[in-house]
């Protein structure tokens, strides 16, 4: 298959929350035949009370302990990556940051790769982790899943939201290796009028012939948002098709207007129950 990603990293711990996120992410890669790059912060151990005090021998003490915990804390995570590594056949390698890590220094890590998977809340990033600033130092995509997302699959049934505009234009790009393996892809338009120089006559039929010439199972979805916005009726939508995936691409509008009025990309970070996949 010619579409498929090769270089998959993920943030995740030794915590449940972060075996499922790694298993998330040895699942995936397991299914695109890609290596996968485990990525965890060190944690900062265990801090004492702010009237506890240590001098001499006892704050050598202090030290040793959290220097143990984590220890213990990496050797479990790198453990579960090679279970995880294991149970989906795939080659693996474990990288650990330090959790004072600036996020430009830890975009870096992700910068060679197709894809990036975060756990939301999120698991096993620097103490600086910003998802908004990771899409934009990196230029990677994101995967990012919400830690009640329960299904076995993610990307089976695919929502793709399309406004013609070069950040969606970007997101197709970049989820094609998953689009071309799920079952199903609506593509999703929102208010969309036709318009000369922006969605033609037939708003959607020029992408959704693209898509169909590349293999992908779609079908071409326009609604009104009436009374929502447009990220509500995005939602709405992914419910209503049984979605286990939302394809999008972050900040279609000026960033001016994203940081003041919010827009799109903040609400579906914010407020998302499905798995998102975000194209800066």
């Amino acid at each position: 298959m010619s579409h498929l990603l090769k270089d998959i990293a993920v943030f995740f711990d030794a915590s449940d929350a972060g075996r499922q996120i790694l298993d998330c992410a040895a699942q995936l890669a397991g299914a695109q035949q890609a290596h996968l790059i485990g990525i965890c912060a060190a944690s900062p151990g265990e801090q004492p009370p702010q009237d506890a005090y240590a001098f001499g021998p006892a704050l050598e003490d202090v030290a040793a302990r959290q220097q143990s915990a984590r220890d213990t804390q990496l050797l479990q995570a790198g453990q579960a990556l090679a279970i995880a590594a294991a149970r989906h056949d795939i080659h693996a390698e474990f990288r650990v940051i330090p959790y004072s890590e600036s996020g430009s220094a830890a975009a870096l890590h992700a910068l060679y790769c197709d894809l990036l998977v975060v756990a939301e809340p999120a698991v096993g990033t620097p103490l600086s982790w910003s998802t908004t600033r990771m899409l934009q130092t990196s230029g990677v995509p994101l995967l990012r899943v919400p830690a009640t997302w329960h299904s076995e699959t993610i990307g089976r049934h695919i929502v793709l939201a399309w406004n013609a505009s070069r950040p969606a234009r970007r997101a197709v790009a970049d989820a094609l290796p998953l689009l071309v393996t799920a079952a199903t892809v609506d593509l999703l338009l929102i208010d969309a009028q036709p318009q000369t120089g922006r969605y033609g006559d037939d708003p959607g039929a020029d992408m959704a012939a693209y898509l169909a010439r590349h293999g992908v199972h779609v079908e071409l979805r326009s609604i009104a948002s009436h009374d929502h916005s447009v990220a509500e009726a995005i939602l709405a939508e992914a419910g209503a098709r049984h979605a286990d995936l939302i394809v999008f691409g972050a900040y279609s509008r000026l960033r001016l207007s994203e940081a003041v009025f919010g827009g799109v990309t903040r609400s579906l970070l914010a407020a998302s129950p499905l798995p998102l996949f975000v194209s800066p």
